[in-house]
């Protein structure tokens, strides 16, 4: 089953853009659920994403330094 890592809403005002500031695990590795997958910067704030499930990163839809929006698909997880 392949798993959506998704944008959450922050809860930041509209104007802030967040940022994609690095991924944090190679294409193809293994990841377990909660492991942290990438981080995003917005203004002063920096937050790592955690893998939504068990699996292997199999896609990046976004690269570092790319702006996302809530809801964005920024990879796939091949879970299993």
């Amino acid at each position: 089953m392949r798993v959506p890592l998704l944008m959450p809403d922050l809860d930041l005002p509209p104007q802030q853009a967040v940022t994609v500031s690095c991924w944090l695990i190679p294409l193809g590795r293994a990841v377990f659920e909660g492991d942290r997958l990438l981080e995003l910067a917005a203004g002063e704030v920096s937050v790592d994403l955690p893998a939504p499930a068990a699996g292997r990163l199999v896609h990046k839809s976004v690269a570092e330094g790319d702006v996302v929006a809530v809801n964005q698909v920024l990879g796939i997880i091949q879970a299993g």
